[in-house]
């Protein structure tokens, strides 16, 4: 389940960076281009980049997805309540959506850099189809269908509404039902924008991005203008019917303000806070997230004595190597003498009365065989005075066992 990254020069080791998720090549010799990147400098500080680059990639592409996603449901609601009455947007009203406000938001969104800040420990969704994506783009059309419906039902409250006329197919598409879905669409198209332009901890922020601050700030102002008083020329060219009061104009705007802020609540705090966060790291507790990794893990860090590494038990008073290696057999040792004692001399055992249980094994010495532990204490190791020959286990190769030094005795006097 982990996402593996390789560094190396290419040479001996490109199936590696080949089969890596990741792999990145220090050198920039031919060999080199088995790895899908190449790093100038030859040491691994380039693996910060690439992460910090992949997850900015990562979240740029799910905003566009989902901008792209979000603006072909807008129009289509609005087509649809205009259908209702037999009414659609106009041809310069569709082109100028299609052509000056998506296509440059879609261009543009992708520019935003990667945020320069330390590296984050929660990495970004990583599929579309998971809760925080489809709540996400599910909410955002929720507020975009209620605020359609508003302006639709509120402009027909006044008195001075018309209704549209669709006994003669001929006749412009142009009412006040059209400025006033045209006039919270517009806006509602550049909220999305900005809402789906994640900055930190993944991406730059939207004012670091200054052709996109650039771009949504003139589409605003433009946007704006076009609902409050515009031109003669403008109303022309888009088929625009102004309301004759300047009270359903600013009803328009106050709209577009409520959106933007639902649409921000929406976006920040529900999804990205509660459900990407609160909820991700609940759920993360719980073990309920069904990734193995995790799982084995998590199995890891509650049983350590897991997975176990021997079916035998350890002997008592002996702990565990180092490395979780498993506890082996005690070591059968053999005592020899390296030559008879001479003829009217004694051995003298008292240095070997040191340490408590050294009596006892003198004891099973006089049979040639003790069975010892594999660590003796350190008085016990010094007191012995003969040669040992260690038969060692299974896991030890003989031909390394160090040679026996000579023999040191204490004669006593005859």
């Amino acid at each position: 389940g982990y996402y593996v990254a390789m560094c190396g020069d290419g040479a001996n080791d490109c199936g590696a960076l080949k089969a890596a998720h990741a792999g990145i090549s220090l050198s920039e010799a031919e060999s080199s281009v088995a790895s899908p990147f190449t790093s100038r400098d030859p040491n691994i500080e380039c693996i910060v980049k690439v992460i910090r680059e992949g997850r900015a990639a990562l979240v740029t592409s799910f905003g566009i997805f989902k901008y792209m996603a979000a603006y072909s449901l807008t129009q289509f609601i609005s087509v649809m309540i205009l259908y209702s009455i037999d009414s659609n947007l106009s041809d310069k009203q569709y082109l100028y959506i299609d052509l000056f406000v998506i296509t440059t938001f879609a261009f543009l969104l992708g520019r935003t850099e990667a945020y320069g800040g330390p590296l984050v420990s929660l990495p970004p969704q990583t599929s579309l189809m998971s809760l925080a994506p489809i709540v996400s783009l599910i909410g955002q059309m929720a507020i975009v269908i209620i605020l359609q419906f508003i302006s639709f039902f509120s402009v027909q409250q006044f008195d001075w509404f018309v209704p549209y006329n669709s006994s003669n197919p001929t006749e412009s598409p142009a009412g006040y039902e059209n400025y006033a879905l045209f006039s919270i669409s517009s806006m509602q198209y550049v909220i999305l924008a900005v809402v789906f332009s994640k900055g930190a901890p993944y991406r730059l922020p939207l004012y670091k991005n200054w052709s996109l601050l650039t771009t949504v700030t003139a589409i605003t102002v433009f946007t704006f203008y076009l609902i409050l008083g515009p031109d003669q020329w403008f109303q022309d060219q888009f088929e625009l019917i102004m309301p004759p009061a300047m009270d359903f104009r600013v009803i328009c705007v106050v709209l577009c303000g409520v959106n933007f802020i639902l649409a921000g609540i929406h976006e920040f705090f529900i999804c990205d806070y509660l459900i990407f966060y609160k909820l991700r790291a609940r759920r993360k507790e719980k073990g309920s997230i069904k990734k193995k990794y995790i799982s084995v893990e998590k199995e890891l860090r509650s049983s350590p004595e897991w997975p176990p590494l021997s079916t035998e038990p350890p002997p008592p008073g002996v702990g565990p190597e180092p490395l979780g290696r498993p506890e082996r057999s005690p070591a059968t040792v053999t005592m020899y003498t390296a030559f008879p004692f001479p003829s009217g001399t004694t051995s003298t055992p008292e240095p070997f009365m040191s340490t408590g249980d050294v009596p006892k094994r003198v004891r099973e010495l006089s049979n040639g065989v003790a069975t010892l532990p594999r660590y003796l204490p350190r008085a016990e190791s010094q007191s012995c005075q003969s040669v040992v020959q260690v038969h060692q286990s299974e896991d030890s190769l003989s031909r390394y066992v160090t040679p026996p030094e000579s023999p040191q005795h204490n004669f006593g006097s005859s």
